[in-house]
């Protein structure tokens, strides 16, 4: 027994055909609802994450912003503006100091009005450089206001001012899955966030310029803010399930986004995708991103400098896991909802199979009693629904069947009489037709011999024309007789068709042209060659050329056509005679083969010619049909096997018959 189960049963049938249509419904309205819902969460993660980087917008606009202002708040001070021009580095020392630590500045430094620097919290020892060519400090001395900015600082910059920085911005590039491939190594520069504000004397004057700096660059504070406040430190599976990320360029300078050994992932880089996205387009990114070593959905957008270009990008993000851990339950309860109502819907369709099985059974097997030739067999009709309308149907087909069969052995007994009577008419037509046939020969020999001694114009030989006339058509109708009766086999050989139709027209093209007939052939090339008899085939074409062109007295056009029908595993040769004649009714044309039977005129034919041809199209296991149309012509057409049924027809055979 195989694997695969076949149901034959039409109870199971039913049921799984019921089953079915609810295992389909219900397969793709989880389908359907999978995906909607899977989409919902996406799009809710996707809403989530845009609302968690605007959070961290705010977070690193709010830090440049207090930045700027603590500074602004500073400058404005009398005691404060009176130091910076009178260079009291005992008091600035200590008022910056208390600044710097009030706002956790890595950078403060003071300027006087040429952009010459006088004091430096973080790295006192160093002072006199000129920042003239600090925007910030350009933007001040030229007359603006108390500015801020996100600033690359060149790292040997930031060593010059304070070693330390230095250091904290040299961040060695980690190769990184799925990343754009980078030419550097190592960073080369510090990103900071930057603010300057004037420092002006009682009367209005430039006293010189506040500058201060917070190096981003291994400094978590900010994003460990944003992970802290929006996402609460929330962990997912032991990890943190939102992280957030400061870039500089492509490149991790603060993130609480770890490896797998727990470090911080600090100097890894950013996807291709997104980098070309955002920091070469300009432009938010939100979706499913591979940060590091796991997929989360997030959110990217670009960090501007002072003159707009994209120098970093501001990242947040939440685990995937978590969303399709929510979707796979979701989908799971779904499945086992499906599961249960297709368990119902397998209980119920059995059920409703079962009430229309039995009675179905029961036709099936009255059926086979029928086929057995017992067509006394009825059912009981228990109701009006229905399988019992359909039980009513089956009693009287029953019923029809006993009349039809009755009929049927009557008629059949009828045809075995009629063609026996035709088998004895055909053996004595043939007979008569032998012993007839010698004296009308004798008779048609001496009347032409008395013809040529016969005067001419006399009554005479007028009177021989007429036996010879009436003798002729006699011995036509006796060799008619002959052919019709024969049973001669067919000296069969590979013929070419086209051959035999070019022959045919040469032998009646004179008897066409008195006729004003025109031949039209179309012969297909390439037709494959047939196991006929050559000049059976030849009689049949001629016959019904011959009859084409009777019956066409007024002239008109005689269509030749070959060519070739594909049938199951049987090439046809198919020959179409067409004409335009006066055509054969239709209770004639039923006729058109039966033999004596004939439309022309009695001095015309015998109407044995078809009868004739169509026995030898049968002996070449072809057909011969007619169709046509009163006043608009007949079309014979003639079907041939390329390859012949029997096995004694593929091979070519002689006559062994006497004539």
């Amino acid at each position: 027994m195989g694997m695969k189960m076949k149901i034959t049963s039409l109870k199971g049938r039913l049921a799984l055909s019921m089953f079915s249509v609810v295992a389909i419904a219900g397969v793709f309205s989880g389908a359907i609802g999978g995906y909607l819902l899977h989409r919902h969460l996406l799009e809710e993660a996707r809403n989530r994450v845009r609302q968690d980087l605007n959070a961290a917008r705010a977070f690193y606009q709010q830090r440049l912003k207090s930045m700027e202002a603590a500074l602004r708040y500073t400058a404005l001070g009398e005691r404060f503006s009176r130091a910076v021009a009178a260079r009291d580095l005992v008091y600035l020392s200590s008022r910056l100091a208390a600044v710097r630590k009030c706002e956790g500045l890595d950078i403060l430094c003071v300027t006087d009005a040429d952009g010459r620097v006088t004091h430096r919290t973080h790295h006192q020892e160093v002072s006199g450089d000129v920042l003239t060519e600090d925007p910030l400090v350009r933007s001040i001395l030229d007359g603006g206001e108390a500015v801020r900015a996100t600033m690359l600082i060149p790292v040997t910059e930031l060593q010059h001012g304070s070693p330390s920085l230095g250091e904290r911005a040299r961040i060695r590039i980690v190769p990184t899955p799925r990343a754009r491939p980078l030419a550097d190594t190592e960073l080369a520069h510090g990103m900071m966030l930057c603010a300057a504000a004037p420092v002006r004397t009682a009367d209005g004057k430039l006293a010189g310029v506040l500058r201060a700096g917070i190096l981003l660059n291994r400094n978590y504070d900010l994003v460990d803010q944003v992970q802290n406040t929006v996402f609460h430190d929330e962990r997912y599976r032991g990890r943190l399930l939102g992280t957030a990320t400061i870039f500089q360029q492509g490149v991790r300078i603060s993130t609480n986004v770890l490896r797998e050994d727990g470090s911080r992932a600090i100097g890894s880089c950013v996807s291709a995708e997104v980098y070309n996205h955002v920091l070469e387009q300009g432009r938010t990114w939100v979706g499913r991103a591979w940060v590091v070593n796991d997929w989360y959905i997030s959110a990217y957008a670009p960090i501007r400098s002072a003159d707009g270009d994209a120098v970093g990008m501001l990242y947040v993000g939440v685990l995937a896991q978590k969303f399709r851990d929510v979707t796979l339950r979701t989908l799971s309860i779904f499945a086992l909802m499906i599961v249960g109502g297709l368990l119902a819907a397998a209980i119920v369709s059995w059920r409703l199979a079962a009430g229309v099985s039995r009675p179905v059974s029961e036709l099936a097997s009255a059926a086979s009693v029928i086929a057995g030739g017992d067509f006394s067999r009825t059912l009981p009709v228990e109701s009006t629904e229905e399988i019992n309308a359909l039980t009513r149907a089956f009693n009287t087909m029953a019923e029809s069947l006993k009349e039809r069969d009755e009929l049927l052995k009557e008629q059949t007994r009828l045809q075995l009489t009629r063609s026996e009577r035709l088998a004895a008419i055909g053996r004595l037509a043939a007979g008569v037709a032998h012993e007839i046939n010698n004296p009308l020969t004798g008779v048609l020999t001496f009347a032409h011999m008395l013809l040529k001694s016969a005067p001419e114009n006399s009554q005479e030989k007028e009177d021989l024309e007429t036996i010879i006339e009436a003798t002729t058509r006699c011995r036509d109708i006796v060799r008619s007789l002959l052919n019709f009766s024969r049973q001669n086999a067919p000296r069969k050989k590979r013929s070419d068709v086209n051959d035999l139709v070019r022959q045919a027209l040469t032998l009646t093209r004179n008897q066409a042209r008195i006729a004003g007939v025109n031949f039209v052939e179309k012969l297909e090339s390439d037709l494959p060659s047939l196991v006929i008899d050559p000049n059976q085939i030849q009689e049949v074409v001629v016959n019904v050329i011959v009859n084409a062109t009777d019956a066409m007295p007024d002239g008109g056009d005689l269509t030749v056509h070959t060519g070739t029908v594909e049938e199951e595993d049987v090439t046809w040769v198919v020959l179409e005679i067409s004409d335009t004649g006066h055509g054969i009714s239709a209770e004639d044309l039923e006729r058109i083969f039966d033999p004596f039977f004939t439309t022309k005129q009695a001095d015309k034919g015998t109407g044995l010619g078809l009868a004739v041809s169509y026995g030898i199209v049968a002996e070449h296991n072809g057909h011969i049909t007619v169709s046509s149309e009163v006043n608009r012509g007949t079309t014979v057409t003639i079907r041939l096997p390329a390859t012949l049924k029997d096995s004694e027809d593929e091979h070519e055979t002689t006559d062994t018959g006497g004539g």
